[in-house]
Order: structure tokens, then sequence, then C-alpha cells
């Protein structure tokens, strides 16, 4: 099958977290596959060298980059490449008005697939033009506001895809890191871990009391961080790296717990992509129950209340409680059943359901 997908690439981002392993799962299993992915600021996150097949053809519409004097859409890409499925990752940070303009020479050569990222129902009346073939949301919370903008036949839920089970040495992991073997270690990483994870000083330093324990924060914006965290060097790290997934699960696997830390919930609806990526490690996943992200979830995470409530599912983890292997081991089996492989081929099955409705729409030819 011959894939195209519109969406950010090689950055860090949501949607680079869903579309990625997707994209790759496929290549794997002889699919075809073309990424049309933004330039722009796009670039100075940049993991590393874009394969062959990403095309940097367009800016995003977002933080201000339509104002730009070398803002640009390129459509020949869109027009002129082969592709029987074109898929968009979160339509609302993309060109809209340029690709609505093309729209209907892609519908004529191709199945149109939306894949919703959006918290909510955008403002922004664009985003309701397009007339896609199917639209692909996460979970049931998407669906009900969705059925208010699409028709329900329309939509399909597709969970979002994590890493495989991937399980690693501690000692061995720490050593290549350069990282202590004698501390327990707590990990958090992400472009905003510093502002949001600062707020955790007080629990460290309790858990300092009885414990060896290392708070390590990986973000880009260390430099804005610098002044609060200098005063505790004995229970933090704060290293300057974004990592590709490989270089995170060696993070993951020198840690003894990992900890997705958000001060309120957001308006709508969401998903954690960070927390699906690194549910497969073997590693504890703590998360804030007061936060939407994790209505829908099980066992396969830890869910705190508060700094107290954290406090204490630390000490968990740190004492290797049943209550922490029965997690362990809930979020094997959960990485296990929607990794990207597996959810990589719920996809193709609903574009194939998809190019059989076209044909069977198609009217049969006469014979002579």
């Amino acid at each position: 099958m011959k894939i195209a997908m519109m969406t950010r690439w090689n950055v860090p981002s949501g949607q680079s977290s869903h579309a990625e392993p997707i994209g790759r799962a496929w290549l794997e299993m002889g699919h075809k596959l073309k990424v049309f992915a933004p330039a722009g600021m796009d670039l100075s996150l940049l993991y590393g060298q874009d394969e062959l097949f990403v095309h940097r053809c367009y800016m995003q519409d977002i933080w201000g980059e339509r104002e730009r004097s070398d803002y640009f859409f390129d459509s020949r890409p869109f027009l002129e490449k082969d592709y029987e499925i074109f898929l968009v990752e979160m339509a609302v940070i993309m060109p809209m008005p340029e690709l609505l303009s093309i729209f209907p020479q892609i519908k004529r050569k191709a199945k149109t697939i939306l894949v919703v990222h959006e918290t909510g129902l955008p403002k922004d009346p664009n985003w309701y033009k397009f007339d896609w073939d199917a639209i692909v949301c996460f979970d049931e919370r998407y669906k009900d506001f969705l059925v208010k903008a699409f028709p329900r036949e329309k939509l399909e839920i597709i969970p979002f895809p994590c890493h495989p089970p991937a399980h690693g040495d501690r000692k061995a992991a720490r050593k290549l890191l350069g990282l202590p073997l004698d501390k327990k270690i707590v990990f958090a990483y992400g472009a905003d871990s510093v502002y949001f994870h600062v707020d955790l000083l007080p629990v460290i330093e309790k858990l300092a009391k009885d414990y060896p324990v290392l708070f390590l924060l990986l973000t880009h914006h260390t430099q804005t961080a610098v002044p609060e965290l200098k005063s505790k060097p004995k229970y933090f790290m704060v290293r300057d790296e974004m990592p590709t997934d490989d270089r995170l699960y060696t993070y993951l696997h020198a840690s003894d717990a990992y900890i997705y830390y958000g001060r309120v919930s957001i308006d709508g609806v969401g998903v954690s992509s960070c927390v699906m990526t690194c549910l497969g490690a073997g590693r504890p996943v703590l998360v804030p129950g007061y936060c939407n992200f994790f209505d829908l979830s099980g066992k396969e995470v830890i869910k705190y209340r508060d700094f107290e409530d954290l406090e204490q599912k630390l000490r968990d983890v740190f004492d290797d409680t049943e209550r922490v292997k029965e997690s362990l081991a809930a979020a094997e089996e959960y990485a296990a059943r929607y990794s990207a492989h597996e959810i990589a081929s719920q996809f193709i099955k609903l574009f194939e359901r998809a190019r059989g409705e076209r044909r069977a729409r198609q009217p049969k030819r006469k014979s002579l």
C-alpha cells in the first residue's frame, strides 16, 4: 500500500510520537511511505537527518510562522507524488487554507484520513471544511465531541501506540550514561519538565532523608531553570537533551521510576504521548490522578493524588512493593497490546475498508 502522511516528524511532539512508530511499522510491513513534514521552527528541533522519504514542503500555521516573510507551502509533493492513502495528523496546526485549495485533487487519487490530536472542537472554521473519508481518534472521549462535527459512521477509534516492551539492565545503562550506580533515580523529561518539576523539590528532599535519591531531568530549556536547581545539586541533575526513543529507553532503563507531572488538567480531553512511549521500558510510571490525560488508565500506571501521595508511591517503588509489581506487569501487557506494529495493523485494516468502499461506489462499466 502507498501511504502519505502530513505530520511533524523527527521532532519532539505528540504528533511525531504517534506518526513515527506507526510509519516505521508500515515500512517494516512492506508498505510504501512518504512523509510531508513542516519546515520553519521544526527544523531547529530535529533529532537528526531526515530519511529519504521525508519531504519538508510547507510551514505550519502556529508560532506566528504564517507572518514570516519566508512562509511557504509547496503543493508539488502533494500533487505529484504517488500515493493511495493520505493521512493528516492534527490538521489544526497545518496550513489549512493552502491544503483546502488542493484537497479536491488529493481526494481524486487517495482516500483521506484525519487523526485527531485536538483536545476539543477547534474554533477555526477551516477545520470543518475538509471532506475526510475517515476520522481517527484515540478513545470514546474524543468521539463524544467529534460526533457534533462529523457523521458517526466516519469516526474510528484506534488507540495511541506504545513502544513495544523492551527491558534493559540498570547498571549497564547507568555506566553508559555516566550516572551514579548507588542512587535511586527518578526520571522525567520533556520541553517543559524543568518548569513543572521544580514544584517537586520538597518531595525529593523528604525522600532523601531515607533513600539516596536523585531526580534526573532531561530538557532543552535548562538555561531558564538554573537558579532553583543549583541550590539542590545533591538531589537534582539536569541534562540539556531531547533524546530519540532508543536514547530515551537507555535513560528509562537506568532509572528506578519515570514520573509524569503536570499542575492541572487541560480543557477538553488528552493523551500523554510521553507516557505511551515510556510504558514498555519495564519501569514504574507515576502519573497525576487529577489530570484527565489518565481518565481511562488502569493499573499500567501508578496514579498519585497530591505531593504527599506521590511521596508514598515513590517509597513503594523504592521498596518494590506488590502494588508496584502488579503495575509493571500491567504496563508490559498494555504496551504489547497497543504496540506500534499492532496499531499500524489497525490502520491498514481501516485503509483497506476505505479503499473497498471507494471501489464499491464506482459505477461498473457496461460491456459492449
